[in-house]
């Protein structure tokens, strides 16, 4: 037994000694200035120091003009100043009514002729001016003889008109009573187309006074005798064109 415990102390110091120069050569290689590895040090991870505070300079109650002989600033006083009301939106202001525009020269089609010198289209009634509407009712004639002048001035204007569209200068929204002024069809005065043929009287005074003396003289439409079915058609005046009103 005393053998054997021998070599395996013996064994034990011979590992002991093998380790003791492996780790010796260790911390040789450890030691070796060229085996060690250099890390470059960024230069942002050196500490910087702070920097200084500079301190702020008060601000000037009041702005110094840069050019005070050129540029003066205002003198404002406070005991001057006047508070007003803040100012509406701006836009593209009011909407215009379409019945406060004023009147214009309007197309009124398939005019209906209430009576010789008035007719009714788009709403409008209208009267022409310068005349004397001859109602439908009115009655013609003399010595007890009477006839319905109205009715034929009436159907005169009609077939005149034949449902063609007058310009007249009416407002752009038709009101309720009746418009009195002026309408062409074509060329021709309406009022003195009427007046011509003797089916409607001229205002005192007014444009067609002397049509109306000729139409009395001629004895046409009212002035004239009651139309018959054998007498011939009444005479029809054709006027010249106009180019104003």
């Amino acid at each position: 037994m005393r053998p054997l415990a021998a070599i395996v102390a013996l064994a034990g110091l011979a590992g002991v000694s093998a380790a003791l120069l492996s780790s010796g050569d260790l911390l040789t290689s450890h030691k070796d200035p060229a085996a060690i590895e250099t890390v470059p040090v960024e230069p942002e991870a050196v500490a910087q120091p702070a920097p200084a505070r500079v301190p702020l300079l008060p601000v000037p109650s009041r702005v110094r003009p840069v050019a005070p002989d050129v540029v003066a600033a205002p003198l404002v006083e406070q005991e001057g100043l006047e508070r007003i009301d803040p100012r509406e939106a701006l836009g593209i202001g009011r909407a215009q009514v379409p019945s406060e525009g004023p009147p214009a020269e309007t197309m009124l089609h398939r005019p209906v002729a209430t009576a010789a010198g008035a007719f009714e289209a788009r709403g409008y009634h209208v009267a022409l001016s310068g005349i004397e509407v001859t109602g439908a009712d009115e009655t013609c004639g003399s010595d007890g003889a009477s006839w319905p002048c109205g009715v034929h001035a009436r159907t005169a204007f009609r077939n005149w008109l034949r449902g063609r569209a007058l310009s007249c200068v009416v407002p752009p929204v038709a009101p309720q009573e009746t418009v009195v002024t002026q309408c062409k069809l074509g060329g021709h005065d309406a009022a003195a187309w009427l007046v011509a043929q003797g089916w409607v009287r001229a205002v005192a005074d007014g444009p067609y006074a002397e049509m109306e003396a000729e139409a009395r003289e001629k004895g046409r439409g009212l002035f004239g005798a009651a139309p018959s079915s054998a007498a011939p058609p009444p005479l029809t005046v054709t006027l010249p064109e106009t180019s104003g009103g």
